[in-house]
């Protein structure tokens, strides 16, 4: 009879030996690769608010980094691919989720709205999107790539699909989606304490593909909404 697993049912759960700490050591690896990647390409010369080129590289850096670890870690630990171990499909038929991403993306600005204006916060945005302001040339429909698509599929990846299995092993899937979901809001403020007011829009974007990733069993219908999520942001600053 198959077995339970990450909270799915699987004929080959004894092969799954991956958890929280490959999680960290993925993560780990992303930032290190950043780092290391965009080191040659940083002027300081320039203001970091207008280094364009190096945040890309950085991004990219960071996004192939990540998604070559959880590669190794399925084939080294797990059932072989990023599909049967972390839930990693696209399919054709959930694209309105993008759209459903960009509502979300509008509800959340919403309902930090008043966190922004009581503390004067409407200026402080996100690193990546101030720089991007300053973008030109090919290095707009790069970033734009690198922003809306390569960067929400690799997020899901790792906080919806092998963070949030992780702790599908250890604990109820509420607790594991809310979790996750605190996880995935912290970090993208972490370096940047300034949007630490954002964090309620990230904890609802990660909860809502969170419960998604639960109920399809696969990170389809969340990576769509993330895209959606962050090609709203993507437009305003391209308009």
């Amino acid at each position: 009879m198959p077995e339970i697993v990450d909270g799915y049912r699987t004929p080959r759960a004894d092969r799954v030996a991956w958890g929280l700490p490959d999680v960290v050591v993925a993560w780990i690896v992303g930032t290190v690769a950043s780092i290391v990647a965009v080191a040659p390409f940083l002027d300081p010369k320039v203001p970091q608010s207008r280094q364009v080129g190096a945040l890309l590289v950085a991004l990219l850096a960071q996004s192939a980094g990540t998604a070559a670890t959880l590669v190794w870690i399925a084939r080294r630990k797990g059932l072989g691919s990023l599909a049967a171990d972390f839930g990693l499909r696209l399919r054709v038929r959930d694209w309105w989720w993008i759209t459903l991403g960009v509502g979300v993306a509008i509800g959340a600005s919403l309902m930090v709205a008043p966190i922004t204006e009581v503390a004067h916060l409407h200026k402080s945005t996100q690193d990546v999107v101030r720089v991007f302001k300053h973008a030109q040339g090919l290095e707009l429909p790069f970033f734009a790539l690198g922003v809306a698509v390569v960067a929400p599929i690799v997020e899901e990846l790792l906080f919806r699909g092998a963070l949030l299995r992780s702790l599908m092993r250890r604990t109820n899937p509420t607790v594991a989606v809310f979790t996750s979901a605190l996880i995935f809001a912290l970090i993208h403020v972490v370096g940047d304490t300034g949007t630490a007011y954002y964090v309620p829009a990230f904890l609802m974007l990660g909860l809502i593909s969170g419960w998604r990733a639960v109920t399809t069993r696969n990170l389809s219908q969340s990576i769509y909404l993330h895209i959606g999520f962050n090609l709203l942001a993507t437009i305003l600053i391209l308009i």
